[in-house]
Formats: structure tokens, sequence, C-alpha cells
């Protein structure tokens, strides 16, 4: 049985989507209160509900929105992306649409063409939110109906790392009104503090398994380089969570060294040591 991490710097958060996931389950997925979520990257959006889908034995899929492309055009329609529902038979599910702001969002830089997939998309959503049936693209190039009443979905981007979005501001930035009217609930994470970066690293299972091979690495010495260096680089972090892995990647693949070009050579062994 799979087991949850820890949510750094969310806590509040989690409590709150914690009890929409407890009341889809209980109500016998009765009552779906599809929301959105708003964060920038390396806030913990898709490691939050990924974590309370393995808490409540829910049945979790992830759709990439930003690849989506409208039915009838070539590419990863909304109906190919929702296939894997015909294997859940019914079971309750969340449905994790990362990158949904990519859909619909002011500003960027689509082409007129990509802009009408795009739209076209987001109506495609409309139309699955409205029904308890979706039509999906099965095996033989042949459509099926699968029921998702059983489905809850949570729609998720980074909204150009903007903090406290609300549905007025969702609105300014170029989502549907009838989208809003059938998903009202929008939450926000919240940016990461060097203390919740600082707790992630000591308790980073990457940094376990990198000192279970360079067993000459003092743990300590590590750890304190590595705060050093999120310290001196918090300001410039746009990967968010991710800033952590990175670093200890890059300190153990470079030999103990962070901020240098050259990489040392690496040896394929099963025990390996800081030259």
């Amino acid at each position: 049985m799979k087991t949850t991490q820890t949510i750094v710097g969310q806590e509040k958060l989690s409590t709150e989507i914690n009890r929409i996931f407890k009341i889809f389950k209980a109500s016998e997925c009765e009552i779906r209160p599809h929301f959105i979520l708003t964060g920038g990257s390396g806030t913990g959006k898709s490691f939050l509900i990924k974590n309370l889908t393995i808490k409540h034995e829910l049945n979790f899929m992830e759709i990439n929105a930003a690849q989506l492309t409208k039915e009838g055009v070539s590419g990863n329609s909304l109906s190919k992306a929702l296939s894997p529902m015909l294997q859940n038979s019914g079971k309750p599910t969340i449905v994790f649409v990362d990158e949904f702001d990519k859909l619909f969002i002011s500003g960027n830089s689509n082409s007129s063409c990509a802009h009408e997939s795009t739209v076209g998309v987001q109506n495609e959503f409309l139309k699955v939110l409205e029904s308890d049936m979706a039509s999906v693209f099965g095996d033989y190039g042949k459509f099926i109906n699968v029921n998702i009443k059983n489905t809850l979905f949570v729609f998720a981007g980074a909204f150009n790392n903007e903090e406290d979005i609300n549905l007025d501001r969702l609105r300014e930035l170029g989502l549907k009104t009838e989208f809003l009217g059938r998903v009202g609930l929008v939450y926000n994470t919240c940016s990461l503090s060097i203390k919740d970066l600082f707790e992630i690293l000591e308790n980073s299972k990457l940094l376990t398994d990198y000192l279970s091979l360079f067993e000459n690495s003092d743990r300590e010495t590590v750890v304190l380089r590595l705060r050093g260096y999120i310290q001196k680089n918090y300001e410039l972090n746009t990967l968010g969570a991710r800033m952590v892995n990175t670093i200890i990647n890059q300190y153990f693949i470079k030999g103990g060294k962070l901020e240098e070009e050259t990489v040392n050579k690496s040896v394929f062994q099963k025990k390996l040591t800081m030259e």
C-alpha cells in the first residue's frame, strides 16, 4: 500500500482540499466539487493532489492540458487523453488537469490557429463537466461512451505565477464564465519560504539515496553546504521545491562542488567516493 508524504508549506490548503476529497468519497461521488488550483511551479500542486488521492484511496489520472488539441485536429485530443477512464470501471477517480491555464490565458504567444484550438479544448471540457458520460477514444479508432459520474476534476496551472487569484481574475485572464459556473472553487498554493525549503532538504529521499552511494560524505556537512546555497539563491528561485533536488543532483554529480562549469567524470559502481 502506498504511503503519503509530508506536504511542506501547504498545510492550510491541504486541510481544505482534504475536506473536498472526504466529501466526494463519503457522498459516493454524488457531490463533486470540481475546483481550480493555482500556484507557481514547484509549490506542490500535483504533489498535494497525488498525496491526498492516496490518502483517500481514490484512483488518480493526470492530463497535460498544454498538449491537448481540439477534436478533429491531429494530436492528443481530450477524448484520447480520457481513454484510461475505460479501465476505471466507474471507480471514484481524481482527474488532475495540469497546465490548464495554457488553454485560455490572455497574452500568451499562441498563433490565431492555436488559440482557436485551445478555445475548442476548453469547450470540450465544458461538455464533459455537463454530462455523466464522455466519449473517449477506444480500440480500433472507435469512440466509446464511458461513465464519468464518479469523477472529480482538478484544474491546475501556474497562471503567470500570480498570487491570490480569484474568480474575477480568472475571468480577466480569459476563462469562460460558463466554465466558472461549473468550476467555481479556486485555491492557491503558497510560495515556499526558506524554512520550507530547508525542511524539504532535511527530509529528501534523493539526498538519502545519494549519501548511501557516497559513503565518505558526512550528512551534516552536506546539508550545511546545501542550506547555504539555498539561502544565497532563494530570491532568484523560480523552481520552488524542485530547486532542492536540482542542487542535490548538482552537488553530488559535480563532486561536492556547486556553481562550477565542469562536471567530474562519473563511474558506475556500487559505492562512490567524492574526488
